[in-house]
Formats: C-alpha cells, sequence, structure tokens
C-alpha cells in the first residue's frame, strides 16, 4: 500500500503520533496478513497434521469399543485439545497482524511491534547490510534483512518479526507480505536513492 501525504501536508507513518522530518517520505506501508503469518509464522498445517496423526495413531492402536461412552470421550477430548491449539495459532495471526505495520521511507524502514507493549523500531539504511526476497507457493512471501554487526536489535524486541534461532545477530524480516516482489523492489529503490543523495551530497 502506497501512502500519499499531498503538497505541504506534514507525513505521518500509521500508529505513530508525531510528524516524519522535513524532507523523509513515506514509500510503502503495509501490515502482515494474517493467512501467511498462520501459515508461514506459527505453522497451523503442521499443527494440523500432527494432531490427525495422534488422532489416527489412537484410532489404530485403541482397544476402546468405536462408539462407546469411553470411545466418544477419548475422542473428543483429543478433538478438543487440536481445536484448543489451533484456535490458539488464530489467535496469535490475528494479533501479530493487527499490532503489527511496516514502513519504508525514502530514509530508513520503520517497523511498529507490539502485542502487549506497542514500540517502533527504526532501521535507517546507512546500517542496513543487505535485503532479500523469499516467496511461498501461496504467493505471500517475506523480506530478510541483514543489519551490520555494530547494529543490533534484541531479539524479544523483533519477535516473531525474525528469523528464529537467530539470537546472537537478530536479523529482521518483514512477515506475511502478499506482493514481497514489489515490497523489494521499493526498498531496493528507496535504498538506492538515499545512497546517491548521500554520494552527492558528499561531492559537494
Amino acid at each position: 500500500m502506497s501512502h500519499d501525504n499531498g503538497v505541504g501536508r506534514p507525513a505521518f507513518i500509521k500508529g505513530i503520533p508525531h510528524p516524519l522530518p522535513p524532507g523523509e517520505s513515506v514509500m510503502w506501508e503495509g501490515a502482515p496478513d494474517w493467512r501467511a503469518v498462520a501459515t508461514h509464522v506459527f505453522h497451523w498445517r503442521l499443527f494440523a497434521a500432527y494432531f490427525a496423526a495422534m488422532l489416527l495413531l489412537w484410532l489404530l492402536s485403541t482397544d476402546v469399543a468405536l462408539g462407546s461412552a469411553d470411545f466418544m470421550a477419548g475422542l473428543a477430548m483429543r478433538l478438543g485439545l487440536s481445536a484448543i491449539v489451533l484456535a490458539i495459532v488464530y489467535v496469535l495471526s490475528r494479533v501479530v497482524a493487527r499490532t503489527s505495520w511496516y514502513a519504508i521511507t525514502n530514509q530508513r524502514l520503520v517497523l511498529r511491534l507490539g502485542m502487549v507493549f506497542p514500540m517502533s523500531i527504526n532501521v535507517p539504511f546507512k546500517i542496513l547490510e543487505s535485503a532479500g526476497v523469499a516467496r511461498f507457493k501461496d504467493g505471500s512471501g517475506q523480506v530478510l534483512l541483514t543489519l551490520n554487526a555494530s547494529s543490533r536489535v534484541a531479539y524479544i524486541a523483533l519477535w516473531p518479526h525474525c528469523r528464529v534461532w537467530r539470537f546472537k545477530n537478530p536479523q529482521p524480516v518483514l512477515r506475511g507480505l502478499t506482493d514481497a516482489a514489489g515490497v523489494g523492489e521499493i526498498l531496493a529503490a528507496a535504498v538506492a536513492s538515499a545512497t546517491a543523495a548521500d554520494s552527492a551530497s558528499l561531492i559537494q
């Protein structure tokens, strides 16, 4: 989603009360798609497959008579547990999508995150070492960011908007994008433009 602020109107990022500094403008902003978050962050399909396998194993190994009260109680317990876990995944995915917002300006990336304690994480282009786009078979994708060695963001502050198990050098990830390639192109163009502007200012 693009953002047009109009001529002479101060630029804002959604959810952040103060305007952007003069000369800074929003190139793109948007939220993760909750369906993509459920699939690729919380892996609901793996949970569903696991519970289906456990249920099948129980059905094949149980000595309880089919249709008996004990059988129905066991079946209800297993189905209920499966439903609770999948419901938790659903709720977490919706909450992550609702409480997250990504923005690319002509000078930095801004991640507004926090399911409990909202915060804004700024990633100036000068500390961005590299970025890559990953796309999934369902059409969704994500943009993976690598920061330079001297710039670190706390893993707990980023989660789940980061690569898993990278505790020492957390890597921010723009999750659940419906057009990851398009967002990657906008980011690449913004970084290139900012780099060119910095080079021109040094020459002058």
